[in-house]
């Protein structure tokens, strides 16, 4: 089986050339300890560095959301301010944290804005005797 998996993976095409045309803004997420790490390294050196950026997490694995979620946290905000989810805080006498509801753009809190269509979830069971 592992030889299966050998010649599946070796017979794919390599696309880290053509990610220099990538002109869609990418964020990447590793954390140092991932098996992925160097990877996700040769993936950020092949993208434009004006449309991409790399982050790596210290003291993290493959798992970086579920490992060391708030390490992600700036590095989103900034992400989002490129596409103009941003909007300046009201109180500027006070520093604010730019994750504030007050600086956070109306547009991240409406799934139907950003093109997510929501199932409603059953949280009712009728229970017949």
């Amino acid at each position: 089986m592992l030889s299966v998996l050998f010649l599946y993976v070796s017979r794919r095409p390599d696309i880290s050339e053509g990610l220099k045309k990538l002109r869609c803004r990418s964020l990447i997420f590793v954390g140092e300890d991932s098996c992925f790490h160097s990877e996700a390294v040769h993936m950020a050196t092949k993208l434009d560095r004006r449309f991409s950026a790399l982050v790596e997490v210290q003291a993290c694995g493959s798992l970086v959301t579920e490992e060391q979620p708030n390490a992600m946290l700036i590095p989103l905000e900034y992400f989002l301010m490129g596409f103009g989810f941003y909007r300046q805080s009201q109180m500027s006498v006070s520093p604010r944290s730019p994750l504030s509801p007050s600086c956070i753009s109306p547009e991240l809190l409406s799934p139907e804005s950003m093109g997510l269509k929501l199932k409603p979830i059953k949280t009712r069971i009728s229970l017949e005797v």
